[in-house]
């Protein structure tokens, strides 16, 4: 059997093994892509309470760098491996065993594991950290004081809850920009308020404030749904899809 005939015989396998590279890339770069830049990058918008992070084009641009860098460095090795059959040279096999496992097969079995929270998580962890800076809760609390719980209470008929919208909220709320604030009674009949922000499609998230002594425990809710992070006494960060 001559040379051409076994290139010929060959082809096929590499071609094979080229497109089993490939597709492996792939299903590791689209799990790295959900516990890798897209959670750092949403953790930056919760800090600033930006939903603009949330724009479709700046998660796009936020993928295509590391899968830009990805293409260039990781898939040509892959494929001369697959391809051929043999090991690389000792310093393209280093950048290999560094980009591909140390950069993509590292964060997605510690993701698995369930270790890394979800991008959505991620958000709210920073909006954390831009609560407690910017939300003053002993001034929440004071207007809270300042309502008569009576005309939230209907008697017989149970209670009422009142959407505060634009100039209505007042300035400690208004100055966090929020999508709206709810005040209603919790079960002790005691003003809580629930400040809101988010969509539909992105998911909500927000603050909770009630009397001092409101316990944070989580309950199992749709009106107060998990995660809650502590933010202050009577105080808490929930969010939902």
């Amino acid at each position: 059997m001559n040379e051409i005939e076994n290139n010929a015989m060959a082809s096929p396998r590499r071609r094979l093994r080229h497109t089993f590279a490939t597709i492996l890339l792939v299903i590791l770069a689209v799990l790295w892509f959900v516990w890798g830049p897209v959670g750092p990058t949403l953790y930056l918008g919760g800090l600033f309470n930006s939903m603009l992070v949330w724009n479709p084009i700046a998660l796009v641009l936020v993928v295509l760098l590391p899968l830009i860098l990805v293409n260039v460095f990781a898939r040509p090795l892959l494929t001369y491996t697959f391809a051929t059959g043999r090991r690389p040279s000792p310093h393209r096999e280093t950048i290999l065993v560094i980009v591909v496992i140390g950069g993509l097969v590292g964060p997605v079995l510690v993701g698995l594991t369930g270790l890394t929270p979800s991008p959505g998580d991620m958000f709210v962890r920073g909006f954390a950290k831009y609560a407690q800076c910017r939300v003053d809760v002993e001034a929440i609390q004071g207007w809270l004081d300042s309502l008569n719980p009576k005309d939230y209470i209907l008697g017989e008929y149970g209670t009422a809850e009142k959407r505060f919208v634009g100039s209505e909220q007042p300035p400690c709320i208004a100055t966090l920009h929020p999508k709206r604030a709810t005040v209603r009674p919790d079960d002790s009949k005691h003003l809580t308020v629930k400040v809101l922000w988010g969509g539909g499609f992105i998911g909500h998230w927000g603050i909770v404030v009630g009397p001092r002594d409101m316990p944070t425990a989580a309950p199992n809710s749709l009106d107060f749904p998990k995660p809650r992070f502590p933010l202050a006494p009577g105080a808490y960060i929930w969010s939902s899809d």
